[in-house]
């Protein structure tokens, strides 16, 4: 009888103990963007380009 109370001990701080683990856990940093689409032709391009290397269009974005 015994060795029942301590084995529902032991998986109730087992428990707990994988809950605290997953609840401390960091966010993964939000990603950075480096391109967006070009307003003429739709073409990923450099976030800081002013004109699009595909069609030459100059970027108002």
């Amino acid at each position: 009888m015994i060795y029942w109370v301590l084995a529902v001990i032991v998986v109730v701080i087992g428990i707990l103990i994988a809950m605290s683990v997953r609840r401390n856990r960091a966010a993964p940093p939000p990603a950075v963007q480096t391109h967006k689409a070009c307003s003429y032709c739709n073409e990923e391009i450099a976030i800081d380009a002013e004109i699009c290397k595909y069609c030459r269009g100059v970027v108002v974005n």
